[in-house]
């Protein structure tokens, strides 16, 4: 289990240079966090890309053959 007072002690001990890698790492994981959230699958990139009904459901036949 994480001690976060002793996590908060180390990040306070540390030199301005490190606090700034420190704070671009906690960024980085909030970037991570976001953009996982609201990552559309592959599928729905390509609906509506090709001709005919979005869903190729009305004449599938002479789209298949």
């Amino acid at each position: 289990m994480l001690d976060r007072d002793a996590i908060i002690k180390k990040i306070q001990s540390l030199a301005d240079t490190d606090l700034q890698v420190v704070a671009e790492f906690l960024q980085s994981l909030e970037t991570k966090k976001a953009a996982g959230k609201h990552k559309p699958d592959a599928l729905s990139q390509v609906i509506g890309i090709c001709d005919g009904p979005s869903d190729l459901a009305e004449k599938h036949d002479s789209y298949a053959y």
